[in-house]
């Protein structure tokens, strides 16, 4: 074959992959205005980057069940090694807690199978400082959503349950991260006469 096939070949194939990835982040047609508009300012935050963005503490408060399940769905479509992504999901989701799903999914987050690199989650390589909390970031992220619903005596059979699947991580720096959480919201019994 040429090259000029193979260019054109190559081409092709960048363009049917980008064309599925635009489908797959486009929010389907069913999707309110409101949970479309959720969805859209999340890509604009996660394609900036910017972890200060105001929206994040406003324009993800009372999100609906159906945008729930679309960022958990978005969470579960992002590559493990974009770790401050899926950690951003996790903050946001953590932020709406009110149904099943929502503390299931905080639970699966804060026991997920160790991220070994953020090359490559399935291959170790030298770690710097700092990296050991980067890797374990989503699952920080749930342990820290739980930490503040025990405080407010919110869910807290629910948010246990959260530190327990941390206590069960393979990754050391989530297991210490829910021991420290147990030991400093631990709820008193009642008081004795």
């Amino acid at each position: 074959m040429s090259r000029g096939v193979l260019a054109a070949g190559a081409l092709l194939a960048l363009a049917a992959a980008a064309w599925w990835a635009a489908r797959k982040c486009s929010p389907p047609a069913a999707v309110s205005g409101r949970d479309a508009a959720v969805l859209r300012t999340l890509d604009e935050i996660l394609r900036s980057r910017n972890d200060n963005d105001p929206r994040l503490d406003s324009g993800f408060n009372d999100l609906s069940p159906e945008a729930r399940r679309l960022l958990r769905k978005k969470y579960a479509g992002l590559a493990p090694e974009l770790r401050n992504e899926r950690g951003t999901i996790v903050y946001l989701l953590g932020k709406n807690l009110s149904s099943a799903e929502d503390w299931a999914f905080l639970r699966q987050a804060a026991a997920e199978p160790p991220c070994l690199s953020l090359a490559d989650c399935s291959k170790r390589a030298p770690m710097g400082p700092g990296d050991a909390i980067t890797l374990a970031y989503p699952a920080l992220v749930a342990l820290e959503q739980a930490k503040d619903a025990l405080r407010a005596g919110v869910s807290t059979e629910e948010a246990r349950s959260v530190v327990e699947a941390g206590k069960s991580s393979k990754v050391p720096a989530v297991v210490e991260h829910a021991a420290r959480i147990e030991a400093t919201t631990k709820v008193q019994g009642p008081a004795k006469p």
